[in-house]
């Protein structure tokens, strides 16, 4: 029986290996807190208990490790994104224009339009909180001042992650991990800056500015052009409006605007389809870079 809870969750992680990243985060992060809260509850109850006697039977409450793990696992098979698709059953001209129908893809297409004001909202937080920090370092203030902006990127990549896994179908932690129990105050100040997830976190942070600018910029005017050419007849016709004023009006001749039209409709699906392709990748990019396990 393991008694410790430090060896107890080393056992836990080994267990757990081969499962899914994101898994193994939640995973760790559950049985860190409940036998942390555990422990104390306990110490307090019986307070003629020495710690290891305490540890040894919370952890024989809580399950042995290769039981907890294989609970996690079975878990995980009932908990994939909502948006989560791996299918391949429509092939050519259905499986493209079929992407109308993808709500993944329209998914896709929000997060990189809204990507551009949360990578300004991150990219503004991150650098001010790190030049704060840097500034306020020779002074008392600037240790815990520093540990504050820090743990705040934590708990933005944190929100990030929920924004990917339920616009992009990325499987993403779903337990923050802020402060690890028992550690103290240096020892919690210690493990913020030495963490490796902390500063990919606030790298990504740093990149989602550049790639919101370069995101937005892309598929809005992918699909504003698009858009406008489907609305064509209703534009000239109609409204009395050309399609293209720069630099001088250019009115489409009417044979010409359903082909306009139809150009507009495969525009449009092939900026879905890329939609998706992209918001996988970046779900790839984000799982590197904000997932700890």
């Amino acid at each position: 029986m393991i008694r410790l809870i430090e060896d107890y969750l080393n056992a836990f992680r080994e267990e757990l290996k081969g499962s899914d990243r994101a898994t193994i985060q939640d995973a760790l992060s559950d049985a860190e807190d409940h036998l942390s809260t555990a422990l104390d509850t306990e110490l307090s109850e019986n307070p003629e208990e020495t710690q290891e006697e305490a540890a040894k039977n919370i952890i024989s409450r809580y399950g042995e490790p290769e039981e907890v793990a294989e609970h996690y696992r079975n878990v995980e098979k009932y908990t994939t994104p909502a948006l989560f698709s791996d299918k391949r059953s429509r092939r050519g001209l259905s499986a493209f224009c079929g992407i109308i129908t993808d709500p993944s893809a329209w998914a896709a297409l929000l997060y990189m339009i809204l990507s551009l004001a949360t990578g300004i909202i991150y990219f503004t937080w991150a650098v001010t909180g790190f030049s704060v920090s840097a500034s306020m370092l020779i002074l008392i203030i600037g240790v815990p001042l520093a540990w504050l902006f820090f743990l705040s990127f934590r708990g933005l990549a944190f929100v990030e992650g929920r924004i990917v896994e339920a616009l992009l179908g990325a499987r993403m932690p779903r337990r923050a991990i802020f402060i690890q129990k028992g550690k103290g105050w240096w020892g919690s100040i210690k493990g913020i800056f030495s963490t490796g997830s902390t500063w990919s976190s606030f790298i990504y942070l740093i990149l989602m500015l550049p790639l919101g600018v370069l995101y937005f910029t892309v598929f809005i005017t992918l699909t504003a052009v698009s858009l406008a050419m489907i609305a064509d007849p209703i534009f000239e016709l109609i409204l009395e409006i050309p399609l293209f004023n720069v630099p001088e009006a250019w009115w489409t001749p009417i044979w010409l605007m359903p082909f306009v039209v139809l150009l507009g409709v495969v525009l449009f699906l092939s900026t879905l389809h890329l939609a998706k392709l992209t918001g996988r990748l970046h779900g790839k990019l984000a799982r590197a870079m904000l997932v700890s396990g």
